[in-house]
């Protein structure tokens, strides 16, 4: 069985991409909200950008879990 290790800065990594992906979706939030003006579509496209990175942080919590 091989160990599976993390390279350094690993964790600071997903930081900063987990950190790019909450601007992209503030980006896109807002662009949808000024379509029309309905803070509906500015919650739905934000809900959607934290199911997704809540489905991630889940996973990687499960992968470490696994791992040790």
């Amino acid at each position: 069985m091989t160990s599976l290790s993390s390279p350094p800065g690993a964790e600071r990594i997903i930081r900063w991409i987990m950190l790019g992906i909450v601007a992209w979706g503030l980006f896109h939030a807002i662009g949808a909200w000024r379509l029309n003006h309905d803070p509906r579509r500015l919650l739905v496209v934000l809900a959607c950008v934290a199911a997704f990175l809540g489905f991630w942080l889940t996973m990687l919590a499960a992968f470490r879990r696994a791992r040790s």
